[in-house]
């Protein structure tokens, strides 16, 4: 199961990546089985370090990863 299965209101973002709207954030959502997994580690600071997954909150730590994968 991924980790964003039960959460409803998201959406694909390319390279097969999730973003996930709530009330409050966004969050791109980088599966920890992800070759880019460690990137995402290094760069989530305030999004939300799951089981399955890093969260990475949408004001900067999603551009900064898409600007790391670039």
């Amino acid at each position: 199961m991924r980790p964003y299965d039960e959460i409803q209101g998201y959406k694909p973002v390319g390279r097969g990546y999730y973003f996930i709207g709530t009330a409050g954030h966004g969050y791109l959502v980088v599966p920890k089985s992800d070759i880019y997994a460690s990137v995402a580690r290094k760069i989530c600071e305030y999004g939300y370090i799951g089981k399955l997954a890093y969260y990475l909150e949408e004001d900067s730590e999603y551009s900064a990863f898409i600007k790391a994968l670039a």
